[in-house]
């Protein structure tokens, strides 16, 4: 359980899955969520027309951290260019967005996470590890604070976070 006051780098961040029905996946979706979408639309949208192609489709989902392959990418274009013009509007890429948001699965959102806090790859998250991930947020955190969090939630008492102890974390912090 998380100490009284204590601040902590995993607070406010969104590592959750999104595991709701489609038509509820609107709302599942954050607000920073919504705003990457139009960002990533909007960058790929190289010709400023309001439109995207199949390339630019490809290129944005995959910008995005989502996999698409060319089948994928080809009949997406098909569902969702009605007019058959060979483009989607921004509507359509927000829709295809929200529905890859929706079909995460939590647990692969906390691995990706915990892939990102060990940077070293050891399976385990370290002080330092803590310490760059700290830093990269914006999170002015001092060493003890740091070596706090550390200590509050390695239950095997080895000095290091390791992902079993992570995914605790994460649900007892409610952020999967």
């Amino acid at each position: 359980m998380q100490g009284a006051g204590r601040r902590n780098v995993f607070d406010g961040r969104d590592f959750r899955g999104r595991n709701q029905r489609a038509h509820q996946a609107a709302r599942a979706v954050s607000k920073e969520q919504r705003q990457e979408i139009k960002e990533a639309f909007d960058i790929f949208d190289s010709e400023r027309t309001g439109k995207m192609d199949y390339h630019e489709l490809k290129v944005a989902v995959r910008a995005m951290g989502f996999e698409i392959k060319k089948p994928e990418a080809l009949e997406l274009m098909q569902r969702y260019d009605r007019e058959e013009t060979g483009y989607i509007g921004f509507e359509a890429f927000e829709e295809i967005m929200i529905q890859r948001y929706a079909a995460q699965d939590p647990m692969d959102e906390i691995r990706k996470a915990f892939e990102l806090f060990d940077e070293d790859r050891r399976g385990r998250i370290s002080f330092r590890n803590l310490k760059r991930i700290a830093r990269e947020l914006g999170e002015k955190l001092t060493d003890e604070e740091l070596r706090g969090m550390i200590d509050e939630f390695d239950v095997d008492q080895d000095g290091d976070i390791n992902e079993e102890e992570f995914i605790s974390i994460m649900k007892q912090t409610s952020l999967y």
